[in-house]
């Protein structure tokens, strides 16, 4: 099943940055699409949740050098 997972992320300063962060992403099965914005401190992406989880999402983008930032309750 196809899902959108969008998560703030630290870290990102440049265009250089959201490339990495989109080529780490990339090489993961099930990834469909990676979109970083590092003036939006997101990532927003599109996955299959069969091949996949938030959580190794998540991993990757840590394991990259960047922080996953939890979201403020509303």
């Amino acid at each position: 099943m196809t899902e959108q997972l969008v998560l703030q992320v630290g870290g990102m300063t440049c265009t250089g940055c959201e490339a990495r962060v989109g080529k780490v992403l990339g090489r993961l099965d099930g990834v469909r699409s990676a979109t970083a914005d590092h003036q939006a401190g997101e990532v927003r992406v599109l996955f299959d949740s069969a091949q996949t989880s938030a959580q190794c999402i998540g991993t990757a983008i840590t394991r990259a050098g960047y922080q996953i930032v939890p979201r403020e309750a509303s």
